[in-house]
């Protein structure tokens, strides 16, 4: 277990373009509703012509990473993969049973259709729609977790717990102003949604924490 981190930041020390490239390319999953919901760019256009390629240009850069013999970048960015994937499970489970155990008659993944169907301009409830926002769920889930890894990489698992808080209160002052994300019943959506990046930011934290390099050959 890695119980401490390079600092400052040995990922970007490694390579400082192909770090903040990285970090940028992982950036643009989010920044595809953001963009939506400031009422810029719609999400099939920012799906298309910006997160699309830019999961595109990260795993390109994670086989330039590896040409040049980046192998710190290189662990980070698998790391924060598979960190994001464990989060995921932990995060959906979580958001299942507690909105189970409180009798929340709402769906607890509500927002994921409406994601899909911002993305697809169908109904929430259709096929596709729903194919749509839990994919781009997943992507969010993957590309907060890289990057968490890029950044922080194996520190204190902890740190991963404040960061799914961070996201937390992130969600909270976007969703209850949105009138597209507005919840239907704000009190019940805040536990479950509290606990849930809780879970998701310890998940990845403790991952990284055990499986992210701190410098090389460590």
């Amino acid at each position: 277990m890695h119980k401490e981190s390079a600092s400052p930041l040995p990922a970007y020390r490694e390579d400082p373009l192909l770090f903040l490239l990285a970090l940028g390319a992982a950036a643009t999953s989010i920044a595809a509703l953001l963009l939506q919901l400031t009422g810029l760019i719609r999400m099939p256009y920012t799906l298309s012509f910006v997160t699309a390629p830019g999961m595109v240009f990260l795993l390109c850069l994670l086989v330039g990473a590896g040409r040049a013999h980046r192998p710190l970048i290189i662990n980070r960015l698998r790391v924060g993969f598979t960190a994001g994937l464990l989060g995921l499970v932990m995060y959906n489970g979580t958001r299942w049973l507690v909105a189970t155990l409180l009798s929340v008659k709402s769906s607890p993944f509500y927002s994921i259709y409406i994601f899909g169907s911002l993305i697809t301009g169908k109904p929430v409830d259709t096929l596709s729609a729903g194919i749509a926002g839990w994919l781009y769920h997943v992507s969010n889930g993957v590309t907060f977790a890289i990057m968490y890894t890029l950044v922080v990489g194996p520190g204190r698992w902890w740190f991963g717990l404040l960061w799914g808080l961070l996201l937390e209160l992130a969600m909270l002052f976007v969703y209850p102003s949105s009138a597209i994300l507005r919840p239907p019943v704000l009190a019940p959506f805040v536990v479950v949604s509290l606990v849930s990046h809780a879970m998701y930011g310890a998940t990845i934290g403790v991952v990284a924490s055990r499986h992210a390099l701190a410098r090389h050959g460590r």
